[in-house]
């Protein structure tokens, strides 16, 4: 569908070595067409030639290799914003920071991806991570599963990302303008303390305000290690996915035809719910079944949220939990309420072991119990003082 795209592979490295090292291993481990150009963005602080010398050593058997060794320090976000400004050379790329590691197939997904999706504005890139989590709940996330590869999300991918000319293009012009993210509403505000240098704070805020997604596989292409540096300060494996081997025919479908399409608070978009169930078909509704909205914009809304005179409620027992509102599982942990009826948008502490225990494990009569107790209690104490 229209261009043939063949995204050149970009690196962005700064003062890691190793994790250098090991991506551009797994890189040597992938399939490519003829004439891959590889090219690797170093930023730099005065003090990692190292890493330039190790870059200009690297043999690149696949295609053409560049090395950019900017003259003076960037910054995170002003890094990948030049990076993404590549498409301008080679009309589309693949991002990929240095603490990522890519199956072997990674390449032939994102080519089939790109092809499949590029003509749709709607879409602003393809991710080859597949996000098992809620970027805004730090919960666990699961799509439902629709006979395709993919789903769709309003969020974009930053462990692994493909952009073309276009897609980009279309944010870099927003981006430009320098836009005030308080103005724009439905920004999660986990995300709007994002810190200064996130370019994904602002990407994610050009999605919302202009109602596009990223189309994210249902079976990571990439993965990534907890390497200490501007946004991992402790090691944590919580990001680590495991990667798809082997490639399968990927089954794409398009936007509209999908059903596994969510917004920017990870919540299955109402018109989709109301294809894999007709309970709620003749109200006007948004979902919240993570609980992270603070402002409801629909006069009823499905979540998880404390709430009097519901209209139904369900169990939270099956997974991903949409499944307990398809499946009518009733019960008493997911609500549909009007909007107004909500009575706390914060969790008490029994809502929070509830909810620790479905996507966890039971916490109840465990030293995780009496830290959490702990936590909240000098925070109160914090409060009164």
């Amino acid at each position: 569908m229209g261009n043939n795209y063949q995204p050149a592979l970009v690196v962005v490295a700064f003062n890691r070595i190793n994790s250098l090292a090991r991506i551009l291993r797994s890189l040597d481990q992938a399939s490519y067409p003829a004439n891959t150009t590889l090219v690797i963005s170093i930023d730099n602080n005065g003090t990692n030639q190292d890493v330039a010398d190790f870059a200009n050593a690297y043999i690149w058997k696949f295609g053409e290799k560049k090395v950019i060794y900017h003259p003076e320090r960037l910054g995170l976000r002003n890094h990948v914003i030049k990076c993404g400004d590549l498409v301008n050379t080679y009309g589309s790329v693949i991002i990929l920071e240095d603490d990522l590691f890519l199956s072997p197939v990674f390449y032939e997904y994102a080519l089939e991806a790109i092809n499949f999706y590029a003509h749709d504005n709607r879409i602003a890139g393809i991710s080859l991570y597949s996000l098992p989590y809620s970027e805004t709940s730090k919960l666990p996330f699961a799509s439902i599963d629709d006979d395709s590869s993919v789903f769709f999300k309003q969020m974009p991918a930053s462990l692994g990302q493909v952009w073309t000319k276009e897609q980009w293009t279309g944010f870099r012009n927003w981006y430009e303008t320098d836009p005030d993210l308080n103005t724009i509403s439905g920004i999660p505000e986990p995300i709007m303390k994002w810190p200064e240098h996130s370019w994904k704070r602002y990407f994610t805020a050009y999605v919302v305000k202009f109602n596009k997604y990223f189309v994210f596989p249902r079976y990571s292409f990439s993965t990534t290690f907890p390497d200490i540096g501007t946004n991992m300060v402790t090691r944590s494996f919580y990001l680590q996915a495991p990667l798809k081997l082997k490639l399968a025919e990927p089954v794409f479908k398009e936007l509209d035809d999908a059903v596994n399409v969510y917004d920017v608070f990870a919540e299955l978009l109402p018109d989709r719910l109301n294809r894999l169930t007709s309970q709620f078909k003749d109200y006007d509704y948004e979902t919240d079944l993570y609980g992270w909205k603070t402002k409801y914009n629909k006069p009823y809304v499905l979540t998880s949220r404390a709430c009097s005179d519901a209209l139904f409620s369900f169990d939270r027992t099956m997974k991903p939990h949409e499944m307990n509102v398809i499946m009518n599982i009733k019960g008493d942990l997911i609500h549909f309420v009007k909007s107004e009826n909500v009575t706390s948008r914060s969790q008490n502490l029994e809502e929070f072991l509830e909810e620790q225990t479905y996507f966890h494990r039971s916490i109840y009569k465990t030293p995780i119990l009496l830290k959490i107790l702990k936590r909240r209690l000098l925070k109160k104490l914090k409060r009164k003082g």
